[in-house]
């Protein structure tokens, strides 16, 4: 999924197309992981990553999936402690995968901290999140639609259907930069990131500047949706 416009790519279907030409498919599931339910084996991706911070881990830990077969083509690229079963002056023998390719200390806490928020998210219920967020979409979607007719400056990007996208919406104001606008959104206690979102050519692709990025996530209410528009509201007032 595009963390500037929320959309859900059609991932199974591009992977079943690279395939027909022998393309090893890597996916960066950060962006949809933490939202919906994924099953790597019905993507059929060789490889498939994705970051703890994203899904209430902590930062600095994250998951590489790798298809049976694949470590028989990839070789230790890190040396450490824990990946070798002999090591002399002129060889090495590697562990067997994946301790071959995890070198030195496991960053631990990281890792205790990722499962148990893998476990809370299971007794939550990823289908149940995807639920919520797509029910916030929809309530997101109208109240923007609704303030574009007070304020004319106000522009969208991304889908108009819920479904389609995960719990975001980056948007701008015409002539007004980003990073005021969410100057202005943190004075009202509302927290969105500004700028190109490590995203500029999408940005100049669609021939808009920086964005500002609002999300939600299970934990977010139509309230604070409320809060969210009251403040480009009042940026817009501000600024204009």
């Amino acid at each position: 999924a595009s963390n500037v416009l929320g959309t859900i790519f059609p991932v199974a279907e591009i992977i079943a197309e690279a395939k027909k030409f022998g393309a090893v498919t890597i996916i960066d599931g950060a962006q949809s992981t933490p939202h919906m339910p994924v099953n790597v084996k019905n993507l059929g991706c060789d490889f498939f990553a994705f970051s703890g911070h994203k899904m209430l881990a902590p930062m600095g830990i994250g998951i590489l999936y790798v298809k049976a077969g694949m470590y028989n083509r990839m070789h230790p690229f890190m040396t450490g402690g824990g990946m070798i079963l002999e090591v002399d002056e002129q060889k090495a023998t590697w562990e067997k995968p994946p301790y071959m390719f995890e070198a030195g200390t496991p960053n631990v806490s990281g890792a205790i901290g990722l499962a148990s928020a893998i476990n809370y998210l299971d007794n939550v219920g990823m289908r149940n999140i995807r639920d919520h967020e797509i029910g916030l979409n929809q309530y997101t979607l109208d109240a923007f639609k609704k303030l574009a007719g007070s304020v004319p400056s106000l522009n969208i990007i991304g889908s108009s259907d819920p479904v389609q996208r995960t719990g975001l919406i980056s948007f701008y104001l015409n002539n007004i930069h980003s990073h005021d606008i969410s100057a202005i959104l943190d004075q009202q206690g509302v927290a969105v990131r500004s700028g190109y979102h490590c995203a500029m050519p999408l940005h100049l692709k669609l021939g808009v500047g920086p964005t500002c990025r609002a999300s939600w996530y299970l934990y977010n209410s139509q309230k604070d949706i409320d809060v969210l528009v009251e403040g480009v509201k009042e940026a817009s007032r501000i600024l204009a």
